[in-house]
C-alpha cells in the first residue's frame, strides 16, 4: 500500500477496469484473464509506461452508455504478467490504495479516470473494539469449519498482528464472493463501519452453507 501515492501516481489520469462482480482491495491481489482488444490495449500502454491500473465494480443495471462504475474503486499496480501468443495477457494486479475516482476524457479505446487517494485510517482509528473483533473471527472459524466439511484440504488462516481496518480487506478478499458485500466492505469510511459489513458478510455466507449455524451472525442484525 502506499503511503503517498500521489508522489507515484498519476492521479489525474488512470486506465480504468471496470468488471460486474469484481472488488479489488488494497494489499490484495487479484488475477486477470485479458483478452477484449482495448483492455489489451490498456495493459501494453501500462506495462509501457507506468503499470497502474484501477478496477472499478461496473454497475451492471446501468442503462447509461458507457455504463457507470462505482465512484470508490482500489488502484492497482501490475506485479506480473504474460503476454499470449494471440495478445491476449495474463496479469496479476496488486491493490495499493482506495480512491474516489471521477471519469475524464479518453483519448484511447478504453476510459480513464482522475483519483483522490482515501488513506487508511491510522493508530487507534485503524482498531475497533475487541468484541467485535472477535465476532468476526468467531464467524469466520465457523465459516471454516463448514467449509473443511466438504473440501477437507480447504485452509485460509487468520494472520496475527493486523490491525481491525485490515483484518477486514483480508476476509473479504478471501471469503466473500458477492460483488455487492465487497464494495459495501471498499466504500466504508471508518474502521467499525468495515468490520461490521465485513461480519455482516461472513454471516450472509455462513447462513447460505449451514443455515442452522448463524450464532453470532444475530449482534450484526
Amino acid at each position: 500500500m502506499l503511503s503517498d501515492p500521489s508522489q507515484r501516481v498519476p492521479l489525474e489520469s488512470i486506465p480504468v477496469f471496470p468488471l460486474p462482480n469484481a472488488v479489488l482491495f488494497p494489499d490484495q491481489r487479484m488475477p486477470l484473464h485479458i483478452f477484449e482488444p482495448r483492455y489489451r490495449q490498456m495493459v501494453r500502454d501500462a506495462l509501457e509506461s507506468q503499470p497502474f491500473i484501477v478496477l472499478a465494480q461496473l454497475d451492471a443495471d446501468s442503462a447509461d452508455d458507457p455504463p457507470k462504475f462505482s465512484s470508490i474503486a482500489t488502484i492497482g499496480r501490475i506485479t506480473a504478467h504474460q503476454r499470449l501468443s494471440d495478445g491476449r495477457f495474463n496479469i496479476v494486479l496488486e491493490g495499493m490504495v482506495r480512491a474516489h475516482i471521477d471519469e475524464v476524457p479518453r483519448d484511447k479505446m478504453y476510459r480513464r479516470v482522475r483519483c483522490t487517494p482515501i488513506l487508511e485510517p491510522q493508530g487507534p482509528d485503524a482498531d475497533a473494539s475487541a468484541a467485535d473483533r472477535m465476532a468476526l473471527v468467531s464467524l469466520v472459524s465457523r465459516v471454516m469449519q463448514k467449509a473443511r466439511e466438504r473440501a477437507p484440504d480447504l485452509e485460509f488462516v487468520l494472520p496475527e498482528g493486523v490491525t481491525a481496518a485490515r483484518l477486514a480487506f483480508i476476509v473479504a478478499d478471501k471469503l466473500l464472493v458477492d460483488g455487492a458485500a465487497r464494495q459495501r466492505v471498499l466504500d466504508a469510511m471508518d474502521t467499525p463501519t468495515r468490520l461490521r459489513r465485513c461480519a455482516e458478510g461472513v454471516a450472509a455466507l455462513l447462513s447460505d452453507i449451514a443455515p442452522r449455524d448463524t450464532g453470532d451472525a444475530r449482534r450484526w442484525s
